[in-house]
């Protein structure tokens, strides 16, 4: 509880004028009443209001004041006759009383004075780290960035050179097969044989078009996350049985290259989870453009799992759920994870969008 501080007292001339104010109310009262009633602690107020607004030595001096003033109006008030010792005895022992209680008022003020300082000070240390953190925070985010950028430059020069080089030639190595194949009708073995090969070619190349996609998509820069995202789903309902439903909600924004290709490699990682891990039938996966941020959830009614341990270090492979936390929160963004054994799983990535994002 703070009490209430007049700021005009904080100019002296104005609390000495309050407290021989309050001293001049305080000694007429105590006149008017007579010796009757005490009014020692009422003669505490001057004392006080000077030494805290003023200093030690107003103080004092306003201390003899008082005992001066109390003095007087004792032998004004009292009608039995004293000896000028009986008054200057009371006069001392009040004047000691009152330097008593300026010295517990300044000090009291001195400590506060210190507190306030030592709170002040561990503030602006506080604000420092934070201004520290908030830098450290800010490098680290550039820094996911940049590796986010690298990796994805080096993804698409390794998906150029499977597509230019290893599917051209296993396309030309097929169309050889096949003309040797047309060349020979009188061999049903080699015939046959040749049409193995070139089955197994025509394998290879659905399979180097396949890790093209998985390693640089090129429909996510011209169609976006969600199309992509639908299309795998298709082809990975076709391959694994589980039925997957991809929402979009909100207006469609766009999104840094690296940071798009990111999030598609996340969330198709979490739906290969949902599968290989948890046995999911059914999964679904809604991205939702927001004012300033992407939030992609994916629910799934798979077995389910203990969070916390699947979040530990240990638990770390690859493009796990702890390498995904810990990339999404250096793109600035969060992982929430709520899982259980036997009620599926919940996975949510936010990550904020940066201003002209392109």
């Amino acid at each position: 509880m703070r009490f209430p501080d007049p700021k005009f007292l904080h100019r002296p001339i104005y609390a000495m004028i309050a407290s021989v104010v309050v001293l001049a109310v305080v000694g007429y009262v105590d006149w008017l009443t007579g010796p009757d009633l005490a009014f020692a602690q009422f003669y505490l107020l001057p004392v006080s209001l000077l030494a805290w607004y003023v200093g030690r030595r107003s103080g004092y001096a306003m201390a003899v004041a008082c005992a001066v003033v109390w003095m007087y109006v004792d032998a004004v008030s009292t009608p039995q006759q004293h000896e000028a010792l009986y008054w200057f005895w009371n006069a001392l022992v009040r004047g000691v009383f009152f330097v008593m209680a300026v010295e517990v008022v300044v000090h009291w003020k001195n400590t506060g004075t210190r507190l306030a300082q030592m709170v002040d000070e561990r503030t602006q240390e506080l604000k420092a780290e934070i201004a520290q953190r908030v830098q450290a925070q800010a490098s680290l985010q550039r820094l996911g960035a940049q590796i986010s950028a690298a990796e994805e430059a080096e993804r698409r020069r390794v998906a150029y050179e499977i597509h230019d080089a290893v599917s051209q030639m296993l396309s030309l190595v097929k169309i050889n097969l096949e003309a040797a194949q047309s060349a020979a009708p009188t061999d049903p073995k080699r015939s046959h044989r040749l049409s193995d090969c070139a089955g197994m070619v025509d394998r290879l190349i659905q399979q180097t078009r396949t890790l093209t996609f998985d390693l640089h998509p090129a429909m996510l820069d011209d169609l976006g996350l969600v199309a992509t995202l639908r299309r795998y789903s298709r082809e990975f309902q076709e391959r694994t049985g589980t039925d997957v439903e991809i929402s979009e909600i909100g207006e469609p924004q766009p999104l840094p290259s690296s940071l798009n290709h990111y999030l598609f490699r996340a969330t198709k990682e979490l739906l290969n989870n949902a599968v290989k891990h948890g046995r999911a039938k059914e999964i679904v996966a809604a991205v939702h453009w927001e004012s300033g941020g992407l939030r992609i959830v994916i629910d799934d009614d798979g077995s389910g799992f203990d969070s916390v341990e699947a979040l530990a270090p240990q638990s770390r492979r690859g493009l796990g759920l702890p390498g995904i936390r810990e990339r999404i929160t250096t793109l600035g963004g969060e992982m929430q994870l709520d899982s259980r054994i036997g009620e599926g799983t919940r996975v949510i990535l936010e990550v904020p969008l940066p201003v002209n994002a392109t």
